[in-house]
C-alpha cells in the first residue's frame, strides 16, 4: 500500500469519525435535555428530583423486581427415569420449549436428552 492511499483512508477514517461525534453530541444533547425536563416534571410533581420520581414509579408499578432473586437456580440431575419421561414426552409430539419449561430444566438440557446426549446412563 503506497503512502498515498493510506492518507486517502485516513481521510476517510476521519470523516467517519467526526460524522460520528457530531450524531453523539446530538444524542447527547438530547439526552440532557430530557433530563432537565423529567427534573422539572418530578419537582413540580413534589418530589425531591427526577430519581426520586423514577424510585416511586418503580415500587408502584413493581418494575425490576422479576428475574433475580438473589439466589441460584438448582442444578438439574439427569435420571434415566427422567431422560426417559422427555424422550417420551418429545416423541409423543410436546415441544421442546414446553417440555423445559413446564419441568423447568433449562431448553438445551432437553435438546441434549432427545438427541441422545444422556443415552449411557
Amino acid at each position: 500500500m503506497s503512502v498515498h492511499s493510506q492518507l486517502r483512508d485516513l481521510d476517510k477514517e476521519e470523516k467517519k469519525i467526526a460524522l460520528k461525534r457530531k450524531r453523539l453530541q446530538a444524542k447527547a444533547s438530547k439526552d440532557e435535555g430530557l433530563k432537565t425536563r423529567v427534573e422539572q416534571f418530578a419537582t413540580e410533581a413534589g418530589y425531591r428530583n427526577g430519581k426520586a420520581l423514577v424510585k416511586s414509579l418503580v415500587d408502584i408499578y413493581g418494575i425490576g423486581d422479576s428475574g433475580s432473586s438473589g439466589t441460584r437456580r438448582t442444578r438439574t440431575k439427569v435420571t434415566a427415569e427422567l431422560r426417559d419421561a422427555i424422550k417420551s414426552e418429545a416423541a409423543g409430539g410436546k415441544a421442546k420449549n414446553r417440555i423445559s419449561k413446564e419441568r423447568s430444566i433449562s431448553y438445551i438440557v432437553v435438546d441434549k436428552i432427545v438427541k441422545g446426549g444422556y443415552d449411557q446412563l
